[in-house]
């Protein structure tokens, strides 16, 4: 049962990572069976990476595929990815939906990396879902839609063996993003290019070059999230985000939300 495709959005808006996505796919060892570029002109402002999942797996029904697995055009992937999570998901019973209970992001203007535990919830950029899609869709400018399927529907999950990490997702400020965005978090882990070189080998050139582009945003990134003190206490600030629970993890140093 390998009659699968892969439903990768995009709006267009990031043609470098393109070029570099088509690269991780044609060098996996296990080649799925089709692709769905979800890429078309945005009918509105929102976000729509929802609306471009939904899409997708509606095309992919049509075409007959037994299941897609979820791919994203600025994220890295180990060219066993494929055949890493099929053969896990196969071992847990084919289950509806299934991913990795952990996600690991790297943030290539700022250097440093975020791993992140949630068993029983997968991450958009390392799920799988059998077809028929088995659950209510959301709005189509939900922005969180692996959020969505976790409270849906029970959701099998594997977690990275010891020695290796076979996705990457990468944090960089191009284009419009899904999700959470690509803004800076104060929980990542500082200093820690040499862990990045260390699970891309010669893939890390890539990304280096793209970092090098980012510089002078990242610089400006840092010094906007420098919160002043004013007699030992920090002064509240305007932050731009996208969400409200966003806006509830800055706390008290948060004066208003301004939405992208």
């Amino acid at each position: 049962m390998n009659n699968f495709c892969l439903i990768i959005p995009t709006r267009g808006d990031r043609p470098k990572f393109i070029q570099q996505c088509k690269r991780l796919i044609a060098r996996q060892t296990l080649k799925p069976n089709g692709i769905i570029w979800m890429d078309y002109v945005p009918e509105s402002g929102a976000k729509d990476i929802t609306q471009r999942y939904r899409r997708g797996v509606e095309q992919a029904t049509k075409q007959g595929y037994q299941f897609v697995v979820f791919w994203e055009d600025d994220d890295w992937y180990h060219p066993g990815y494929l055949e890493w999570l099929i053969k896990g998901w196969k071992a847990k019973g084919m289950p509806n939906f299934f991913g990795v209970g952990e996600t690991y992001y790297y943030h290539l203007g700022m250097e440093s990396h975020i791993h992140m535990k949630h068993p029983g919830r997968t991450s958009m950029f390392c799920t799988l879902a059998k077809l028929p899609w088995r659950i209510k869709w959301p709005r189509d400018t939900q922005p969180f839609l692996d959020m969505h399927i976790h409270r849906s529907t029970k959701v099998d999950t594997m977690n990275f063996p010891p020695e290796r990490i076979y996705a990457i997702g990468i944090k960089h400020g191009i284009g419009l993003a899904g999700g959470g965005g690509h803004y800076n978090r104060t929980s990542y882990q500082p200093d820690k290019k040499p862990w990045f070189n260390k699970w891309l080998g010669s893939d890390v050139e890539f990304y280096n070059k793209i970092a090098t582009e980012l510089a002078p945003i990242a610089q400006h990134s840092k010094n906007r999230n420098n919160i002043p003190k004013i007699h030992g206490k920090p002064t509240r600030k305007i932050i731009t985000t996208n969400t409200n629970p966003q806006l509830s993890r800055r706390g008290p140093s948060v004066k208003k939300i301004r939405r992208k």
